[in-house]
């Protein structure tokens, strides 16, 4: 048989934070790194040792609004119950440093004993792994900028009826074309270009409401969804956004302005991303065609 010397020296040797539960929901021991996570926390290993009922612990962490709490909670009681051979949950814990994530393991005890094993194990690598795959996959890797698909389901979204949304919420939207921007890159180069880009980025990022989504399309193609706006917060932003974009480029020594057309359409929800969008390209040809000067403004698909 294992002595105890050598069940608490294995249970220590765990590198996850590890609980033992009896059928109760009571912890019957710690390993070492449950009791340093609590302490590097500030917590007291009284509060979360030997003798200390999980499920209360859960529950004041649920009365207090942590909603992962609950889910906790119920998950070790599907255990205990032997609903489920298994339960697993994923959650955030941040930390005043850092941002952390850990994986809740629950799973019962062998041997007709009752009880479960409760282990906390640190996932935090791998959820930012995962968010950075995300955020590559919808971003623009030039700019940083939402790129189409981001862009078209977060428009998607704006356009989309709902009872909390007044049916008169409208949606204001940009579409703008960097012009003459081959010539950019055939005269100074392709990282010239790409400088000019990033800058009609940044003043765009500059220029709009901490609600609004900033997007390149491709190419020298950019958009702006400004949702819950009206007609005149709509007209103020284009002129804020205009006056950036008309300021001069420093490229290779010389300032230089880069025009660009900008086209505009006030959306309503119910509306759908196609269609407002190519109302918006619609009306940054129209700007094209009429050789408006740059920063050159059209409305709702007409010059």
């Amino acid at each position: 048989m294992v002595n105890d010397r050598v069940y608490h020296a294995a249970l220590d040797a765990l590198p996850d934070s590890t609980a033992v539960l009896d059928p109760s929901g009571t912890i019957l021991v710690v390993n070492r790194a449950w009791r340093m996570f609590g302490l590097d926390n500030g917590g007291r290993a009284r509060d979360a040792g030997a003798g200390v009922n999980y499920l209360e612990v859960c529950a004041r962490s649920a009365a207090a609004g942590c909603e992962d709490a609950k889910l906790a909670a119920a998950g070790l009681l599907a255990v205990l119950d032997g609903e489920t051979v298994q339960s697993e949950l994923e959650y955030a814990c941040p930390s005043p440093a850092a941002s952390r994530w850990f994986l809740l393991r629950v799973s019962p005890l062998s041997g007709g004993t009752g009880g479960a094993v409760v282990s906390h194990v640190n996932i935090t690598r791998r959820k930012m792994a995962e968010q950075a795959l995300a955020h590559e996959a919808a971003h623009d890797p030039l700019t940083g900028l939402a790129n189409r698909s981001l862009f078209a389901a977060r428009l998607n979204e704006a356009l989309t009826r709902r009872r909390d949304r007044p049916t008169s919420s409208q949606i204001g939207l940009l579409f703008l074309d960097v012009d003459g921007f081959k010539q950019i890159n055939d005269t100074y180069g392709h990282e010239a270009g790409d400088e000019v880009l990033l800058t009609v980025g940044h003043r765009l990022r500059s220029n709009v409401r901490p609600q609004d989504t900033v997007a390149r399309l491709g190419g020298d193609e950019f958009a702006v969804a400004a949702p819950r706006i009206t007609v005149s917060a709509l007209d103020g932003l284009v002129d804020r956004v205009a006056a950036a974009l008309h300021e001069p480029h420093l490229v290779h020594g010389r300032l230089l302005r880069v025009p660009v057309s900008i086209g505009t359409h006030l959306a309503t929800p119910g509306e759908s991303a196609d269609t407002v969008l190519r109302r918006a390209d619609q009306a940054m040809y129209a700007v094209k065609r009429a050789g408006r000067p740059p920063g050159g403004v059209a409305g709702q698909g007409t010059p």
